[in-house]
């Protein structure tokens, strides 16, 4: 079983590569393949049938001082609109390799751990650290474990 509260063992490695598109936001359906269907920085998932509102095309390298990378596809990234918008136009570390590394984990109880000062950094400014964000991941990690001990033998 797997659990959605794990970050990726390594960087995200783009598999796609569109361009040429008028505005960002249409590459969206690239963009929530790239990221399997995710936020990079808090790892929660769309929910099924709802693909408007929830998450938010982020630029990685902020627009307000980068225009010129506005739709440059290798700087958008999909994030929910929650950490998007406490990320703001703020330059913070690469979520795709800070967050992506095997020095990042979740324990039991939903906190995320990391020695790396990047992505405390990051997991600080985006406050993935807050006590509803924890609860909600130790929730789901409660309930995958639930549904793990109830997996019929051969599955």
């Amino acid at each position: 079983m797997i659990d959605p509260s794990a970050y990726p063992t390594e960087p995200l490695s783009r598999r796609h590569g569109p361009q040429g598109y008028v505005d960002y936001q249409s590459y969206r359906p690239w963009l929530r393949d790239e990221f399997s269907f995710r936020c990079v920085y808090c790892l929660l998932r769309e929910q099924w049938g709802q693909v408007r509102g929830g998450h938010a095309i982020d630029h990685f390298e902020p627009v307000a001082h980068n225009p010129d990378r506005a739709l440059d596809y290798d700087n958008l990234l999909y994030a929910r609109a929650a950490c998007n918008a406490a990320k703001r136009d703020r330059r913070v570390p690469d979520p795709t390799a800070v967050l992506l590394s095997p020095e990042v984990a979740v324990s039991a109880d939903g906190a995320i751990r990391t020695a790396r000062p990047e992505a405390a950094l990051l997991i600080d400014t985006l406050g993935l650290h807050r006590p509803t964000a924890r609860e909600f991941r130790a929730l789901w990690i409660g309930i995958i474990k639930l549904a793990a001990a109830y997996v019929p033998p051969g599955r």
